[in-house]
């Protein structure tokens, strides 16, 4: 979409250790990401949150110990918003070539490591109250391709959308 223009939102982790402080915060910033979606909205303002919410239902568990499914109880108190106007687009890969693409920096060292994100995120996916919802395992496809098969939703979705006159929110 070259006549677009995108925020794009990523959140990384904290830095707090404690579960109760963590989940605080974490609570408190991401109905925030809610409330400006919703702020947003009316304006015709894109935004792409990239992992946002559900990357916490999965790296809680994996790497702090303690679930993450409090961001589905958020969702919950946004349901008239996710129901809507957000498009849940998770893409998925084979573990040996997400290993062969990765930069030293991810916090997964093994196979089983990333399987365990794969694994989280199509659980997040497929458990979020986000309704409009593409679950694409993208294997060897080129970026075009899976553009493609992401405009062809989006159309689905939307069948009078025209990439180059209207906005959309996605997740």
């Amino acid at each position: 979409m070259p006549e677009q223009v995108f925020h794009k939102v990523h959140y990384s982790s904290l830095p707090f250790k404690e579960e109760a402080k963590h989940v605080q915060h974490s609570t408190e910033m991401y109905s925030g990401l809610f409330r400006m979606i919703g702020a947003l909205r009316p304006e015709g303002i894109s935004v792409i949150f990239n992992r946002s919410h559900l990357g916490e239902s999965i790296y809680a568990p994996l790497y702090r110990g303690y679930s993450g499914d409090f961001v589905f109880n958020i969702e919950a108190k946004h349901r008239d918003l996710i129901q809507a106007d957000l498009y849940l687009i998770t893409l998925v890969n084979d573990p040996d070539r997400i290993l062969s693409r990765d930069d030293g920096k991810s916090l997964y060292k093994t196979r089983e490591d990333v399987q365990a994100d794969i694994d989280g995120f199509v659980r997040a996916h497929r458990k979020s109250l986000i309704k409009n919802k593409l679950l694409l395992d993208v294997g060897t496809m080129t970026p075009d391709e899976v553009s493609g098969i992401i405009m062809q939703f989006l159309r689905e979705q939307h069948p009078d959308y025209n990439p180059l006159q209207q906005s959309l929110q996605f997740e």
